[in-house]
């Protein structure tokens, strides 16, 4: 046998398939051993179970000859109020047959063959693509949807502004007494109760139609077992608005309300299918109105939305009849109400209708043109959000709704072919306003930025995210849905680039996005900040574009909804939630420009001004100051190249490690001072000693190889210790701001439900969220202290004649450090030439700028927000001009007249909800009264309004 080689190199060499090496197997523990524990009474358990299993898998068979059939055997029934229940057994027995369609041919009778031996059940796969059945139901459904809106306006306009009718025990909606009926018997939901009627329906009139000329929905294309209230799934549509889908709990409640006032669903005798026993008598439905309510407030959802498109055409025509009416007024207001600025000037124009009913005051306007450096004439804002995903196990559904908020997908997919083809070309040669290199620390620096960043599994979640567009007021205004790993650059730009489809060709549009600086040329670094900051740009007011994130914490309560939601029923539920968001926030356009001029432009404006008294500087001084501040750090030389900070980054990794090593060799002295120790330990110690000063040594070698005197000529004469220890400054600095930045979204997120304004996290949010910051704080404070012993350091070697700026300390309180400005600001590793400039080392001077910024953007968004005020009122004039028009139009379907009313009467209403300090009511009262004449005279009516 041979020997055993103690170590792997030392193993016998051999050619071919070698030697067959084992591993020993490890020996037991002696005290484990395998006896068998008997559980008492699982015997027992296990027999009841198989006998369960035995009785499910083979159903009972009726074998008496009079036993009726499914047909006419089973019914749910209200437990203590008598009812007609034999009508009813006829057509309805379970909600699941609600969703079939086309399937009345299949009856179940009795001389179908009875099997007598076990029931097989496959296992069925979850199909996530829907199939033949699915496509036929909605095909149905979408045939009969355009057929029941006439119905449904002729009930609206009986029952507008009036008691509901008791309901008859038969109905019907036909006028022609020859025409053949048929008689069908079928459980009606109310608010209520719920009872068995009697629908005769014929030729002119068919079952549905007559369902909803006495205000009840069908929950099925063809042959409905159920019907429900009009106004029952009106009052949903309204909760919906508020809550978002809750069809489980709607369902739920009325169960139990039903039950408590005495109605139940129960089964009359027995359930039956053919002659397999289903369900025993007696027993109660458990869910029996999820599924019919499901299908019911979907499919209802889509008949309001034909409704209002065919409302919105209606209008649609008469605002084209408004405009041209108007024509010469508005080329006239262009001229004289609007201010034209001094080196532009301001062209006539109209934004598309759309954009108008979103929102009037930002796209209400007539003029454009207005230059960017004046603010422009739009403001938008765009980001994304990964919580909106939806699962890919939950599948798909057909088609069935056409989104008004939502781009198509083709759309942002041919502006993402054209990124990527243009990106295959050479750059073109343009002129930077910010470093390249400033650009390029921004863009590695934040996740939105970085499109190649994975924030979501694509294998669990088939979309990712959604990206919204809004208005300065926070109002949506488009959304593209994610469906890559990434938030890509494609979705933000097909979203600008549709609003731009609908602007006119001279208006000018600011879009604020969180990674600007990075899209503009394909804001974390302080050379973006002071070109692309909108505190800090001309013109842009107090617009800070941050409004996405205001959005999104009104869509959090869909995010458990749509994620298990099919991928269709995702974008209906944003869809619809968006719209019902965007009219409420129109609505309260008025309140937000109040808020904006209370708590914007007199609190800060007051607040600034009181700054710059205290201050006592000039203010073309300050204005100087300023300019001088930003071309000095928009320098080139101001930021270090790419290629130096990558080389430096080696060494500030090498010194890190080697401060780590001579702290342990420190503590290893003191602990080997204290003992007896023979003379080889303490040898061995020496010699980690010198090592490690060797290391040290070539530390400061790789150092000076880096040659920066060379790469920065203007530091020729300063301490090289001083530039080394003020580049590692400027670079930790950096550092650190990303991290506290991140610290302080984590911040938000907690403080977000503080004092019950907004809504709460959640506990494992919550937990999720303090974790990470508890991760962060210990490495951000590790980095303070750090940087603060450079600030102390370069104190200490600091000579004045280099005229190179000192950084100031960072506070270690993280609340101190959300409130310091110089966090923002880079560390400055130039000289400068002549005196220290006064925005460096001047401090009322930098508070004297900021507060200064702060009053001119007060004014630019007191001079914007009055534009705005300008747009509602001319919105609302011409948009009660059309409808008066609309309603008067002799071409006008009188079926329409009610939801024309209705917008009319909600226009009206806002002319004491749009009431500012800006516009007043008398100016809103004189419009109403000018649009109603203007009615008038277009429809060439004499009758009086209705107003």
């Amino acid at each position: 046998m041979p020997p055993i080689r103690p170590t792997r190199g030392a193993q016998p060499i051999s050619t071919g398939l070698g030697y067959h090496f084992v591993s020993p197997k490890k020996a037991r523990d002696a005290k484990k051993t395998q006896t068998l524990v008997h559980i008492p009474g699982v015997n027992s358990k296990q027999q009841r179970i198989r006998e369960q299993m035995a009785a499910l898998m083979k159903p009972q068979v009726l074998t008496t000859t009079d036993t009726p059939s499914s047909e006419s055997s089973s019914a749910p029934v209200r437990s203590e109020t008598p009812t007609n229940i034999e009508d009813a057994v006829n057509h309805y027995s379970y909600d699941e047959d609600d969703f079939i369609a086309n399937d009345s041919d299949y009856q179940p009778t009795q001389e179908t063959s009875c099997p007598t031996t076990d029931v097989t059940h496959e296992a069925q796969r979850r199909h996530i693509l829907p199939g033949k059945m699915a496509y036929n139901l909605y095909a149905s459904w979408k045939t009969l949807i355009p057929t029941l809106v006439d119905a449904h306006l002729k009930y609206s306009a009986r029952t507008h502004g009036r008691p509901l009718p008791e309901l008859c025990p038969v109905i019907s909606a036909c006028a022609n007494s020859g025409c053949v009926q048929r008689r069908f018997s079928m459980v009606c939901l109310f608010f209520d109760r719920f009872l068995d009627v009697n629908v005769l329906a014929c030729n002119c009139s068919t079952l549905s139609q007559v369902l909803v000329h006495h205000g009840l929905f069908p929950t099925a294309p063809s042959q409905p077992r159920m019907a429900i209230s009009v106004e029952l799934l009106a009052f949903y549509r309204a909760l919906f608005e508020r809550s978002c889908d809750a069809i489980h709990a709607l369902a739920s409640a009325l169960k139990t309300h039903y039950a408590r006032r005495g109605f139940q669903m129960i089964n009359a005798t027995y359930l039956t299918y053919g002659h397999l026993l289903i369900a025993p008598q007696g027993q109660v439905i458990q869910e029996p109105f999820r599924r019919g309510l499901g299908q019911a407030v979907q499919w209802y959802d889509i008949l309001q939305n034909e409704v209002e498109q065919q409302t919105e055409a209606a209008v649609q025509i008469s605002r084209e009849r408004v405009y041209e009416a108007r024509r010469p007024q508005c080329n006239q207001e262009a001229n004289t109400t609007t201010p034209k600025p001094t080196t532009t000037s301001l062209l006539r124009g109209q934004c598309a209708s759309i954009l108008m009913q979103h929102c009037p005051a930002c796209f209400g306007g007539v003029s454009f043109g207005r230059p960017l450096s004046e603010g422009g004439d739009i403001h938008v804002a765009t980001d994304g959000n990964f919580h909106h995903r939806h699962r890919r196990s939950a599948g798909d559904c057909p088609r069935f709704y056409t989104p008004s908020y939502f781009l198509p997908k083709s759309q942002v997919d041919s502006v993402g072919s054209r990124i990527l083809t243009q990106r295959k070309r050479p750059p073109k040669i343009r002129a930077s306003l910010v470093p390249d290199e400033a650009i390029d620390q921004c863009e590695h620096s934040y996740e939105a930025a970085d499109g190649k960043k994975q924030k979501a599994a694509m294998d669990s979640f088939d979309d990712t995210g959604i990206m919204a567009l809004i208005c300065h007021h926070d109002i949506p205004l488009f959304f593209a849905n994610i469906d890559s790993p990434g938030e890509q650059q494609k979705y933000a730009v097909s979203l600008i680039e549709h609003l731009f489809s609908l602007l006119p060709q001279e208006a000018t549009v600011v879009t604020l996005y969180d990674v600007g600086c990075v899209l503009s040329r394909s804001l974390s670094q302080w050379a973006c900040q002071l070109e692309y900051n909108p505190r800090m740009c001309t013109g842009l007011g107090l617009t800070d574009g941050e409004g996405t994130e205001r959005l999104w914490s009104r869509f959090v309560k869909l995010i458990g909804i749509q994620r298990s939601s099919s991928r269709q029923r995702r974008l209906w539920l944003i869809d619809r939630q968006a719209g019902a968001i965007g009219l409420e926030m129109r609505t309260d356009l008025a309140d937000w420009i109040k808020r904006r001029l209370k708590r914007g432009v007199n609190g800060q404006g007051a607040t600034a001004k009181e700054v710059l008294n205290n201050c006592g500087i000039e203010t073309q001084d300050l204005r100087d100051q300023w300019a001088d501040q930003k071309k000095s750090q928009l320098s080139i030389r101001a930021h270090a190249p790419a290629r130096l900070k990558k080389e430096l980054d080696v060494v500030l990794t090498l010194q890190a490690d080697l401060d780590a090593s001579e702290k342990a060799l420190q503590v290893t002295r003191t602990v080997v001072e204290k003992g007896t120790n023979t003379d080889e330990t303490l040898d061995a110690l020496e010699s980690l000693e010198r090592s490690h000063d060797r290391l040290m040594n070539k530390v400061e070698v790789l150092y000076a190889s880096l040659n920066v005197q060379d790469r920065f000529p203007e530091l020729q004469g300063v301490d090289l210790d001083f530039v080394r220890t003020l580049l590692m400054a400027r670079d930790l600095k950096i550092n650190i701001r990303k991290r506290a930045i991140g610290s302080f979204f984590k911040w938000d997120k907690l403080d977000r439900a503080v004092g019950g304004a907004n809504q709460a996290l959640g506990t494992k949010l919550h937990q999720q969220t303090r974790k990470a910051i508890a991760k962060r704080q210990p490495a951000l404070m590790t980095a303070i202290r750090k940087f603060n012993s450079y600030c102390e350091r370069l104190e200490s070697l600091f000579d004045p004649s280099w005229g190179v700026p000192l950084p100031a300390p960072l506070p270690t309180k993280l609340a101190d450090l959300r409130n310091d400005q110089t966090l923002m600001e880079d560390v400055w590793i130039t000289p400068s030439v002549g005196d220290v400039p006064r925005w460096i080392e001047d401090v009322d001077m930098r508070d004297g700028i900021r507060a200064l910024l702060k009053q001119d953007r007060c004014r630019e968004e007191q001079c914007r927000l009055g534009l705005e005020a300008d747009n509602l009122c001319r919105w609302f004039r011409d948009e009660l001009t059309a409808l008066e028009l609309a309603i008067r139009s002799p071409t006008s379907i009188s079926s329409i007249l009610i939801p024309l009313q209705q917008r009319r009467d909600h226009v009206l209403q806002l002319q004491t909800k749009w009431v500012t300090p800006l516009v007043s009511s008398i100016r809103f009262a004189t419009n109403a009264s000018i649009a109603v004449k203007l009615a008038i005279t277009l429809s060439e009516s004499k009758g009086p309004s209705e107003i």
